[in-house]
């Protein structure tokens, strides 16, 4: 009776079958009605193509998978994250469905990044639900239950009890396949409650039918037939095809354990017409393997090769390592007595193999534990070794800057005690070599007194001689203190030219020819013609200034000064003016001294008088001959005495064309004087 009972039931939901759909048609027409009259660069258009890859995810695979493609790049031609991510993860779960798990895992893992930058926890969720439905496939279940627990965890912490239940419902289905059954019945009873009391239709009927593999595995047929058959009435009313077909062929197969092998068959068959139609190739191939139980159990075993064949080869096409061997023993005895020993042994060899597979994969799971630590132990480790050579840079770059700063402050206290140099220079040229002259003025007015008093006329015709040399010492003073101060400070410019050696001696032979008649020593001065140098005026008349006044002091009466110049030997491209007294000499020591700027140098005189001096004036004559360029120097003369020379460029028309550009109007401050090594002996 009760046999008859659910026979009458199950036609009943076969004629419901024959004249159902899958997604209301109403539904969809309306949806598709609105896309043809959105603009193509409306935003709602995104989001009509999403609703309508999701109403036909369940019933029309390939028109789904097409909206959501066209839903994503429209979104990216908008620039709409929000609506690219909900295509993203509707196209995922359509892929998903048609057991392209890999390709639907990237999907989602694209929705969850936007999801996620975009703080959309809810959309989150689902993306975290999808991936976890591509884990499951793969029978990757410990990832799946991971991040199946992170959308849990999101749902509660909003408080979204739909959501709750959703995922609780999918830890359910996946603790089943894992055979922890007493865990999957915690889980999917917890999500059947809050689906009952949210009265949402479709949760619950995915909720019966996990419910009702959960007690088929707990060996409770009865309560699993009911709540089977509960969510085959939800499904129809919901149209939901994808449902229909994996709650017939589980029902099939709780239907075979009851031995009612006749319902079973036309379970199954109604599921793999479900299947057939919804185009999973997950169900496709679990209502084969459930038709060849269901022929088995008949004695129809050509039958139940057909379909276990076709349960095979759809399994090849998804999976790997087909028992080929088991499938032709299946063949060849299909037509014997010994067919249902066979199926028999053929079964026991699929549970060995799959033990073994199960073994492997536990060995493959640890060696990827394994792996991954190493893994992360290298990471760490590589993480840890850029943080310590980044440290050590940065502690090279505080070590570099404190140099910089040692540098740059030693720089400043050697320029600091430079101009303190310079300031006790000045006033020691103030103090020593002003005093000179002024006492001179004072000791000719004292002179004149004298002569006056004592009517001396003859001394009295000798003062305006004394009146003019200590006047032009005091000029020559002033100007070498004045040149000294503005090259100090580099304001003054050099403006080289074309000169006439022979007419700069020649002038300054005629300035100091009645200076050295009176000191009665003998001027000469020797020059070729054609010479010319290409140099400042001005710069070297102060430089022949200087070093003929200076050799005047130190020539005793009746000595000789000789200026002279000639081609550099060592350089065809300068000129040197040498400049030879007759005077005492200086000692090697005091050669290498005399140029020293920071000392008074002292020079023993043949008149009688220790002349000492700050040395202004060679150090102005060294500054002056560097600017251009070239050297000062100083040696013992071929005489005795002494010999100071500098060499200059000459005007010759190569050099001209490459100095000219570099000196001509250029402040001396604007570059650096070329360093050279002055001879000294």
């Amino acid at each position: 009776m009760k046999t008859l009972l659910f026979s009458l039931l199950l036609s009943v939901l076969c004629c419901q079958a024959v004249s159902g759909q899958s997604s209301s048609p109403a539904v969809i027409d309306s949806l598709q009605q609105q896309l043809a009259l959105t603009s193509p660069h409306d935003t709602l258009r995104v989001l009509l193509l999403d609703e309508l890859c999701w109403n036909l995810s369940h019933s029309d695979l390939p028109h789904a998978r097409r909206y959501a493609e066209q839903g994503i790049a429209l979104a990216q031609k908008l620039n709409y994250l929000s609506g690219e991510a909900r295509c993203h993860n509707d196209l995922g779960t359509c892929l998903t469905l048609a057991g392209s798990a890999d390709e639907a895992l990237g999907e989602h893992l694209a929705a969850l990044r936007i999801f996620r930058k975009l703080g959309m926890e809810k959309s989150m969720g689902y993306a975290y639900n999808g991936m976890a439905n591509c884990h499951t496939l793969h029978h990757h279940f410990d990832t799946a239950e991971t991040l199946y627990n992170k959308a849990l965890r999101l749902a509660e912490q909003r408080r979204d009890t739909a959501d709750q239940a959703l995922f609780l419902s999918n830890l359910a289905d996946l603790t089943w396949q894992q055979g922890r059954v007493n865990k999957a019945n915690q889980y999917i009873r917890r999500s059947l409650d809050l689906y009952t009391a949210l009265n949402i239709l479709s949760g619950q009927a995915n909720s019966l039918f996990t419910l009702g593999k959960v007690q088929a595995r707990q060996q409770q047929p009865d309560s699993a037939q009911a709540n089977l058959l509960e969510a085959l009435m939800l499904y129809r009313v919901l149209g939901d095809e994808y449902g229909l077909s994996g709650t017939y062929t589980t029902l099939s197969a709780v239907l075979l354990t009851q031995q009612h092998p006749r319902s079973a068959l036309e379970a199954a068959q109604l599921g793999m017409r479900y299947a057939r139609q919804v185009g999973s190739p997950e169900r496709l191939q679990n209502a084969f393997q459930q038709l060849a139980s269901n022929y088995s159990a008949l004695g129809n075993y050509r039958q139940a090769y057909r379909m276990q064949q076709q349960f095979q080869a759809l399994r090849d096409s998804l999976v790997t390592d087909v028992n080929t061997r088991a499938m032709a023993a299946l063949q060849s005895r299909h037509d014997t007595h010994a067919q249902q020993n066979r199926i028999r042994l053929l079964t026991q060899r699929e549970k060995v193999t799959q033990l073994r597979a199960d073994r492997d994969e536990d060995r493959v799971r640890l060696l990827g534990v394994i792996v991954g630590g190493l893994l992360l132990f290298v990471v760490v480790g590589s993480v840890l070794y850029g943080q310590l050579l980044r440290s050590r840079r940065e502690l090279a770059a505080q070590h570099q800057l404190v140099a910089d700063k040692n540098v740059a402050l030693e720089r400043a206290a050697h320029e600091l005690r430079q101009l303190a140099d310079s300031k006790d220079r000045l006033y020691a040229i103030i103090a020593h070599d002003l005093r000179g002259p002024v006492m001179a003025f004072t000791g000719v007015t004292e002179l004149i007194s004298f002569y006056q008093r004592t009517n001396d006329q003859e001394g009295l015709r000798h003062l305006p001689e004394l009146v003019r040399e200590s006047a032009q010492n005091l000029s020559s003073l002033l100007d070498n203190l004045l040149n000294w101060a503005v090259s100090q400070t580099g304001e003054i410019s050099c403006q080289p030219e074309r000169l006439s050696a022979r007419e700069l001696l020649s002038e300054c032979y005629e300035l100091f020819q009645t200076t050295a008649h009176s000191n009665q020593v003998q001027l000469q001065y020797e020059v070729p013609s054609h010479l010319a140098l290409y140099a400042d005026h001005n710069m070297v008349r102060t430089i022949l200034r200087n070093l003929v006044g200076n050799a005047l002091k130190f020539t005793p009466t009746g000595g000789t000064i000789r200026l002279q110049a000639t081609l550099d030997t060592t350089d065809p491209t300068q000129i040197c003016i040498s400049v030879t007294d007759t005077g005492p000499g200086m000692p090697i020591n005091q050669l290498k001294q005399v140029l020293h700027p920071r000392q008074p140098q002292l020079r023993a005189s043949d008149s009688g008088r220790p002349t000492q001096g700050t040395g202004l004036g060679l150090q102005l004559c060294r500054t002056f001959a560097e600017y251009h360029g070239g050297t000062l120097g100083m040696s013992a003369g071929p005489e005795g005495g002494a010999m100071v020379w500098v060499t200059l460029p000459s005007a010759s028309q190569t050099l001209e064309v490459e100095i000219a550009p570099l000196l001509r109007g250029v402040p001396l401050h604007a570059y650096a004087p070329l360093e050279k090594t002055v001879a000294l002996g």
